[in-house]
């Protein structure tokens, strides 16, 4: 019973961190960028004027090719075009995505346990519903949420043929892998423990067998009767299947890929993109802010470490790190050290070192792609815990109780700091300071590559775009804020020089409050703004007309 109640908690959770004032933030950018219309990803206003004179125009096979990404998530505002009046609902645009990223969640839960046991499940999902870059993600029209949650999919049913060598589940995998990859090559990093969890059926005899150092929570479940050896033409299918489906978008994708698809990737990789400092454990702490970094950090490498000695020690379990676990008494219930299938250790590890390696070592500018290694990482951080409270109830069982009390503790703690960070919007962080019980959220420094999504964020553009529509007098304008999303909104050509029109955001996500027009700001200072936008008795946008 309070298992079941610990599930329901942070199926909750993870449920109002995701869903709740779904609606409320103007779209940004990159989101602006994932509806089903024509649009080039340039931010330069010429540019796109020249490509295209409507940035609303039907979306063409040609429009996918020239995206730098898959196209699922075109598919999906496609749907949602009609019945959300052209995008104009937000909540119900950003639903599909946002009921992804919940579905993560449990996906990744259930994953876990059959991993490794429900404890680890839960400790490790407790960062997993909390985590800043996918809450965030999940409040945002973008593929992120879909190659997350058919990533963890695959990874789910290909576990479950290992144990069950029922077919339809490497098939159905395989089409959950695809789906995840047509979302975003990001899911390409789910192949290494797909592939390591497949191995265990070709094991080697070194490898140690599961019954052999084995560990089990609960009784184990009754034998089902399963294939003598896995199923080649079921491997063949599953394979063909998922190359099928692949192929089919990215061998033209490769064949027609734009030149500036690849000078974009060449430009992250070497950083040329950005003269800015890019530093992913700065970013890590804009999206959570406050002491969260550290708990990761500890938790992180004592988890790795313990990975790497339960690998080393099921493959030569004499030596010494079969001493250290006798010394920490660190001894399962079946009275075996070190648990936990070796393959299957292995497997997780991979997974988080080929991204964290390519992104970390590799890609000068890496973003919050490096949500692809903290998914794994995420396992190491509940091996820790679990550990941890193994540990204290061997040693000193009268305070055992330390342990469950210090995580519920510290889930209240990451619970309500993401709520703060990306629901609640009083005040508007990362855009603006934000107090959080005794400390402040600051304003990042622009100094930083900053990849900023899923924050809260309203200016009432669409109010703005709206009046400038109905009260059109010129051209031109110009705004302080990024032409990604003004241009959106306004169907004027954007032009300082010229401008009459001067939209000025406080706060804007530039992070310049600044005018930096001479003619503009002169204006600005002289002149009252024709009309003034405010969220609760706070002007956050004004419009002026510069004559």
């Amino acid at each position: 019973m309070q298992k079941r109640w610990a599930l329901i908690i942070l199926f909750v959770v993870a449920g109002v961190l995701r869903l709740y004032n779904l609606g409320y933030s103007d779209y940004q950018g990159d989101e602006i960028k994932a509806f089903y219309v024509s649009q080039s990803e340039t931010e330069d206003t010429a540019a796109l004027a020249a490509v295209l004179p409507n940035p609303k125009e039907d979306a063409s096979v040609q429009f996918f090719l020239e995206q730098r990404k898959g196209p699922m998530q075109f598919l999906v505002t496609a749907l949602l075009r009609g019945v959300s009046n052209d995008y104009q609902d937000r909540a119900l645009v950003r639903l599909p995505f946002a009921l992804a990223g919940l579905g993560s969640v449990i996906v990744f839960y259930y994953l876990t346990k059959l991993l490794f046991n429900d404890k680890v499940a839960f400790y490790s999902s407790i960062f997993f519903a909390t985590n800043g870059f996918l809450i965030a993600f999940s409040r945002i029209v973008q593929y992120q949420t879909l190659v997350i949650f058919f990533g963890l999919l695959a990874i789910y049913l290909t576990k479950k043929y290992v144990d069950l060598r029922q077919p339809h589940f490497l098939v159905a995998a395989s089409i959950s892998l695809a789906v995840s990859i047509l979302s975003h090559y990001d899911g390409a990093f789910f192949i290494p423990i797909i592939l390591g969890l497949l191995y265990r059926l070709f094991r080697p005899a070194w490898v140690p067998q599961h019954s052999r150092r084995g560990f089990r929570i609960s009784p184990p479940a009754p034998r089902i009767a399963v294939e003598p050896s896995p199923s080649f033409r079921t491997f063949i299918i599953s394979m063909l299947l998922f190359l099928i489906l692949t192929g089919a978008f990215y061998v033209p994708f490769v064949l027609n890929i734009a030149q500036s698809t690849t000078d974009y990737w060449a430009g992250r990789i070497s950083g040329d993109v950005s003269g800015k400092i890019s530093s992913s454990r700065y970013l890590f702490s804009v999206y959570q802010p406050i002491y969260v970094l550290h708990v990761y950090t500890i938790l992180g490498i004592v988890g790795f470490a313990l990975v790497v000695m339960s690998i080393i020690y099921n493959i030569f379990p004499q030596p010494v790190t079969g001493l250290l676990w006798r010394v920490f008494k660190i001894k399962t219930l079946d009275g075996s050290y070190a648990p936990f299938n070796t393959s299957t250790l292995l497997s997780v590890l991979v997974w988080f070192l080929i991204p964290f390696v390519l992104l970390e070592v590799v890609v000068y500018i890496p973003g919050t792609h490096i949500y692809t290694y903290l998914i794994p990482a995420f396992l190491f951080v509940g091996f820790a815990v679990f550990y941890a409270d193994l540990m204290v109830r061997k040693i000193c069982s009268p305070v055992s109780f330390v342990i469950p009390a210090g995580v519920w503790l510290l889930f209240s703690f990451l619970t309500l700091q993401s709520y703060y960070v990306f629901v609640d919007h009083t005040f508007e962080y990362p855009w603006e300071n934000k107090k959080f019980l005794i400390w402040t959220f600051p304003k990042p420094t622009p100094i930083f590559h900053l990849s900023m999504f899923g924050f809260p964020y309203y200016r009432h553009w669409d109010e703005i775009g709206d009046y400038i529509e109905s009260n059109w007098q010129t051209d031109f304008y110009t705004t302080n804020e990024r032409v990604s999303i003004s241009r959106y909104h306004i169907t004027l050509n954007k032009d300082g020089e010229k401008a009459g029109y001067y939209v000025y955001i406080k706060d804007p996500q530039t992070f310049t409050n600044e005018i930096t027009n001479d003619r503009i700001s002169a204006w600005v200072q002289n002149n009252q703004p024709i009309v003034q936008y405010k969220n609760q008795n706070r002007v956050v946008s004004e419009i002026h007309f510069v004559r």
